[in-house]
């Protein structure tokens, strides 16, 4: 089935009414913030801000292996030939009982960016280098993510403060320096964290409605077992993305009413209803009745907006992957995956294949053009394209 019935009551809730402002409770702007000094990102930690931007490079994928070791997590930057040029291990959040996993990465046009333990942010470059880019408020009791804009200017971050009953949830924006201080959005009883930026206006993930940060009450669009597949169907944990102002945390526009897959593209994402939104909000009607919608796999819409990929000629847990074009055309490739993961883009001709787990798949790179396949000697889902694309 194509999760009709729940994707008509989260349509209902999210997608009712023209953009408006979010529920919000603001809490007043402090001139102090909670960031330290962020570092030259070239691997010294010395080094003072501004950050060097580098001229226009080659995309790479962002690849995130959760179960690498106990109480850490490896994460490896592959390019289009599949030649791994970056690694970078950290440590994991502290863990709390039953807690959901929020992101640890996200990029910019020039820094990969990484959580490393509960509050230190990192940076990864190109050529392996790391250094300390901002301290965040996380805690023991508050797990943390961030998403750092394109110019490496602000970053936001989603605090969930399980300490207290129900959770609370404070989203703040600052300068990566720490000044400019502002806490834009808190609840406690709706959940949203940051993801990423778009056009100067900042993407948070939604758990959903009446949903609670908790692994064991929560139902994403995927397989249910979100110890495994910690984040469902995409590397963000929600259901699907608002797109709000990042200084009065107004929402602009909801992205999918539900059952967003995939990473998110410069054209928009893919839904495991087997269609797509773009980032004005407007569904794309894939006009496909046996795609991948069929048995809600997680798809990855392209950056061009015209093709999805996704797993599998026939409703099936695992098998080939197939780009999907709209009116039923597709495109077979001669690589397995599973309904459970999803790929990356890094152009239209090149898509990178990740897995939650290692006994479901080997990660590579694909060419579309002439379906050649090539493995990656680094394991993980893909949770990132570099630079980031999503404009």
């Amino acid at each position: 089935m194509r999760w009709l019935l729940a994707l008509a009551v989260l349509v209902t809730v999210s997608c009712g009414s023209s953009p408006t402002a979010a529920v919000v409770s603001p809490t007043p702007s402090s001139s102090q913030g909670h960031s330290a000094v962020p570092t030259q990102l070239g691997g010294s930690t010395d080094a003072a801000s501004p950050i060097p931007h580098p001229t226009a490079q080659p995309a790479y994928a962002v690849l995130l292996d959760l179960f690498a070791t106990p109480g850490g997590f490896n994460i490896a930057l592959a390019d289009a030939s599949g030649r791994i040029v970056a690694r970078a291990t950290a440590a994991e959040r502290t863990s709390i009982n039953d807690a959901i996993e929020l992101p640890y990465v996200s990029a910019s046009k020039s820094h990969v960016y990484y959580l490393d333990g509960d509050r230190t942010v990192r940076s990864l470059n190109v050529d392996g280098t790391t250094g300390i880019a901002a301290t965040i408020s996380g805690g023991p009791s508050v797990h943390a993510t961030f998403a750092v804009t394109p110019d490496d200017t602000r970053i936001a971050v989603g605090l969930l403060d399980y300490s207290v009953n129900p959770v609370r949830l404070t989203v703040y924006v600052e300068d990566l320096g720490g000044a400019h201080h502002q806490v834009i959005f808190t609840s406690t009883n709706h959940y949203v964290w940051p993801v990423g930026w778009h056009a100067g206006q900042l993407v948070v993930a939604y758990l959903g409605p009446n949903a609670v940060p908790f692994k064991s009450k929560t139902q994403l669009y995927s397989n249910g077992d979100l110890i495994h597949y910690p984040y469902g169907q995409s590397p963000y944990g929600g259901i699907n993305f608002h797109v709000i102002n990042p200084v009065t945390a107004a929402r602009e526009v909801i992205i999918s009413g539900g059952g967003a897959s995939g990473l998110l593209s410069r054209a928009g994402t893919a839904v495991v209803q087997g269609d797509a939104t773009d980032w004005s909000g407007n569904w794309i009607n894939w006009n496909s009745p046996h795609d991948y919608g069929t048995f809600s796999a997680a798809g990855s819409l392209s950056p061009d907006g015209q093709m999805i990929a996704a797993c599998c000629p026939t409703p099936a847990a695992g098998g080939n992957l197939v780009i999907w074009y709209r009116d039923d055309v597709t495109k077979v490739l001669p690589v397995v995956v599973t309904a459970s993961d999803w790929v990356g883009w890094l152009d239209d001709d090149h898509v990178v294949t990740g897995f939650y787990r290692a006994d479901d798949g080997t990660p590579s790179v694909i060419q579309l053009s002439s379906g050649a396949v090539v493995p990656i000697a680094a394991h993980g889902i893909v949770v990132a394209i570099f630079p980031s694309n999503l404009e």
